[in-house]
């Protein structure tokens, strides 16, 4: 019970592969094998969006270097 056909999907999770694999439940060669069995999908992609642009000047609303807390008083 080996094959990547035989696991369900949720085992090859991205957000839980490595438990799997460090628990024994798949193998990292059973991984690569689902890996390499996933359709292509870079067809699929959207352009990044334009209006992205102005999300970056928002952060340079912040000042990392700014020692005042929430309440406008300096920390030490």
């Amino acid at each position: 019970m080996s094959s990547s056909e035989t696991k369900p999907q949720r085992a090859f999770d991205v957000r839980t592969i490595e438990r799997n694999i460090k628990k024994g439940n798949i193998t990292r060669k059973d991984y690569e094998k689902h890996l390499k069995s996933l359709p292509d999908t870079t067809d699929k992609v959207a352009p990044p969006e334009e209006d992205r642009a102005d999300d970056a000047a928002d952060d340079d609303d912040i000042d990392e270097n700014d020692d005042t807390d929430e309440a406008g008083d300096n920390t030490p």
